[in-house]
């Protein structure tokens, strides 16, 4: 048995309707691209509907399923996604991270109060503090909170004082901004 029958195997867990498992099936079989890119551009037509699906399928233990979901809500940039965007940031594949990151920056500034939540929650790991930057290097503005900017730099070199990064989150969420 191959990868992409095992694959298929785990999409048919999800109990997912037929068309969708048709439309999947044909998603992450990126040997066959005509075929891919149509079920690609399928999923991304049918917008925000499609968005529970594509959750869903960030829980998979197959690296094709996750990162071919992940590109969905990051083209449908939909505030729904943002849990599951922010969520992924700890993914163990960097791509996925990276795509899930570029994902919330499309959905934009309304990602940053539940991203400084999410830094600030004990569990929080490296992974979530290097997409925090890249997130927050793309969606601060001049007028933000100094906390914000400053939590910005913090992040960048998140390793090497981890403890400030919590405190930081706190002080920017506390402005009246979000």
């Amino acid at each position: 048995m191959n990868i992409l029958d095992e694959e298929k195997m785990e999409l048919e867990n999800f109990d997912f309707p037929q068309e969708v498992l048709t439309n999947l099936y044909a998603l992450i079989d990126i040997d066959n691209f005509r075929q891919h890119r149509k079920a690609k551009k399928r999923f991304i037509d049918q917008g925000v509907k499609i968005l529970p699906v594509m959750h869903t399928l960030m829980t998979s233990e197959f690296k094709t399923i996750r990162k071919e979901a992940i590109k969905i809500v990051e083209h449908i940039a939909d505030k729904s996604s943002i849990p599951t965007a922010i969520e992924t940031l700890k993914d163990s594949e960097s791509e996925i991270r990276w795509i899930a990151a570029e994902a919330l920056i499309r959905i934009g500034r309304s990602c940053i109060r539940p991203l400084l939540e999410a830094l600030i929650a004990k569990n929080a790991s490296i992974n979530i503090t290097h997409g925090a930057h890249h997130v927050l290097s793309k969606l601060t503005i001049d007028n933000d909170p100094e906390e914000l900017k400053e939590l910005l730099h913090i992040t960048r070199h998140g390793h090497e004082n981890p403890d400030r990064i919590p405190v930081f989150a706190a002080k920017a969420l506390e402005s009246d901004v979000w």
